[in-house]
């Protein structure tokens, strides 16, 4: 099986476990607001240093040389990672805080044009056919799978816009560091960088909120309800599905990596149908299949599956 085959399927697996993470997101938050109704940011905070703290100790049990020595370069791009997602997380719930969810999704998924834009910037020519068209595919189906977006100009859809941008970045930096570095490296320095950096977010969330202290925290993350989601989402959707993602996003183009991640609104929407949370609309079925076609379209109409080095620095 080729390269850019295995990381089609590896990256497929990522959009899954993340989909599935809505879910679990959603019941830890509603088990730790049964708690603390007025504990929001430190019930996200919390989930997130449980997630990824979870991730640091099972991740080095099942990826080899994930803890060993470090070089400088493996610290400095482990932090860059880290920071990316921590910064993206906190933009994308502080405005979801302030925008409908189609709202969010829609802008979320700007991350596709962004990363289109960037690496044409830094490839100095346009992109090929096929990933542009799926690009422009896989962002209307991103934003309208939940029906039309009723977009303002407002804080939250500048939070939103802010947070698609980072994510954007992340990706990209994936692709940088994880064909110069060691992937095993990066996986748990990320791990290990986004906990500490959601502790220290977590700490400053509970000195400024009178309502929770230090007993509400314990409570919440005792409390089964709150704990199990948050380790079904540290186990699948960090440990397994960020693992996948630094070992195989390198085999791919970093756009052709984007579209395929934006099929996360799919499995989601699977999820939620499965379980009763939502009934089927025909934005569903309409922005489903234009992120189906948007993927088929960046892997037929894209016959050159070479991995492009899009860094100007190195």
């Amino acid at each position: 099986m080729k390269r850019s085959t295995k990381a089609t399927l590896a990256l497929l697996i990522v959009t899954v476990s993340w989909g599935w993470t809505f879910v679990w997101m959603d019941d830890a938050l509603m088990a730790g607001k049964a708690v603390s109704p007025e504990g929001l940011w430190p019930i996200i905070a919390l989930f997130m240093v449980i997630r990824f703290s979870l991730a640091v100790v099972t991740v080095p049990f099942f990826v080899k040389g994930s803890i060993r020595r470090f070089s400088s370069s493996e610290l400095r791009g482990g932090f860059v990672l880290a920071l990316l997602l921590v910064l993206g997380f906190l933009l994308q719930l502080w405005g979801l805080d302030r925008v409908t969810a189609p709202v969010s999704a829609f802008l979320t998924s700007l991350y596709v044009i962004f990363t289109l834009l960037m690496t044409t910037i830094a490839a100095r020519r346009a992109p090929r056919k096929g990933l542009m068209v799926g690009a422009l595919l896989a962002t209307f189906g991103a934003g309208f799978i939940s029906g039309p977006p009723h977009v303002n100009f407002a804080l939250g859809e500048g939070l939103s816009v802010g947070c698609a941008f980072v994510f954007a970045v992340h990706i990209l930096a994936t692709d940088y560091y994880t064909k110069r570095e060691d992937p095993a490296a990066l996986t748990f320095l990320s791990f290990l960088g986004t906990a500490v950096l959601t502790l220290v977010v977590l700490v400053i969330a509970t000195t400024t909120n009178d309502a929770v202290d230090t007993d509400t925290l314990i409570a919440i993350a005792s409390d089964e309800a709150f704990l199990w989601p948050t380790v079904l989402s540290s186990v699948f959707a960090t440990s397994l599905a960020l693992t996948l993602m630094n070992f195989f996003q390198r085999d791919l183009p970093p756009v052709r990596a984007a579209i395929l991640y934006a099929l996360e609104p799919i499995w989601a929407s699977m999820v939620a149908l499965s379980i009763g949370q939502t009934e089927p609309t025909l934005w569903l079925y309409i922005g489903g299949g234009a992120l189906l076609l948007g993927n088929l379209v960046a892997e037929l109409l894209n016959p050159d599956k070479r991995v492009e080095d899009l860094s100007v620095a190195s």
